[in-house]
Parts: C-alpha cells; structure tokens; sequence
C-alpha cells in the first residue's frame, strides 16, 4: 500500500489527502491466519512538518474471526485511527541524531529523498492488530458450545446434565449458610 509523497516532501506546511484500497493476505496471529472479508480501506492526510511527514487517517476493513464461545467464522468490521511518522534519512547527519532516532525506531517510519512513494503497510497492520478484539463473539447472545457433548448450542439443544461443579470449588458445597 503505497503513498505518493513528491509534491508533499518540497515543502514544509504542505498537505494532501489520499484514499487507498488494497486487499490484503490473511494476518498471521499466533497459529491462526486471519482472513479479511474485504479490501483494507486508508483515508489520509500527509503533512509536512520538516523533519518528515505524518500520516494521519482512518482504517476501515472487515475481518473473519472464529468465534470464541461456538467457534462458527462470522464477519467483524473495523475501524482503527491510523498515525505514523515518515523522517527523511537523507536529513540526519549527526550521530547524535542517529542515536536519537534508534531510541524510538519502534514506532518511526523512514524515506529517501529521492523516493517519490512511502510503504505504508506495515504500519496499517501494526494499526489493526492493536485493535483486534481480545475475545471476538459472533453475537452477544451466542451461547457457545456444550461443555460436555460439544454440540454448538445455537443451533440444536442438548441433553447433557450440565450439574458437574469444578472440582476446584468442591468444597464450596459443605458451607451451609444460616438465614
């Protein structure tokens, strides 16, 4: 996903904006691969504030999750602010500046001056794995899967006897508690 940046890059103050589409390979988290449902959108603006460029914006997309209670694949949009900053290697001289630099490399992004495009990709997946959610559920009413046969509770009802207490809280049941 690429930026073009060479009228923005002549002069400090300047901006623009630009809306990108592109579709994306599956996201490897953990063992899963995370496949989206439809191409990753990026509207932007980039700014020239001298010593490099901010890219500031939105990402709009939709992912396939498996659902954490019935384990059924269903479609989960989302939205993530979008901010990186590009510096122009091509303006750090000093090796104070470099020291500097390597300090917060983490989270900057860098050009050439003679690049006309900035790759923007890995900052917009960097962006939406911070925004994933922590336990993705179809619905808030899913009752998942049944403890004991396994049977998706959504779309058949079981017979299982559902009494079985967690050993771990056994001995909760010889308080007898007074009225």
């Amino acid at each position: 996903m690429k930026v073009y940046i060479g009228d923005v890059k002549k002069e400090v103050g300047w901006t623009s904006k630009e809306s990108l589409s592109k579709n994306f390979p599956p996201l490897s988290f953990g063992e899963e691969k995370i496949p989206f449902a439809q191409p990753v959108r990026v509207d932007l603006t980039v700014t020239n504030f001298g010593p490099g460029l901010l890219l500031e914006g939105k990402i709009e997309t939709a992912l396939i999750f498996p659902c954490s209670r019935c384990l059924e694949p269903f479609i989960h949009k989302m939205e993530a602010p979008l901010k990186l900053e590009f510096r122009n290697l091509d303006r750090i001289t000093r090796e104070s500046d470099f020291e500097a630099e390597a300090k917060s490399a983490d989270d900057m992004y860098y050009y050439h001056e003679e690049d006309a495009e900035i790759d923007i990709e890995r900052g917009v997946i960097d962006a939406l794995l911070v925004y994933f959610p922590m336990k993705p559920i179809c619905a808030e009413e899913c009752q998942g899967l049944c403890p004991i046969c396994g049977i998706n509770l959504n779309q058949s009802h079981c017979d299982c006897k559902k009494t079985n207490i967690d050993p771990r809280l056994a001995a909760l049941r010889k308080i007898k508690l007074e009225k």
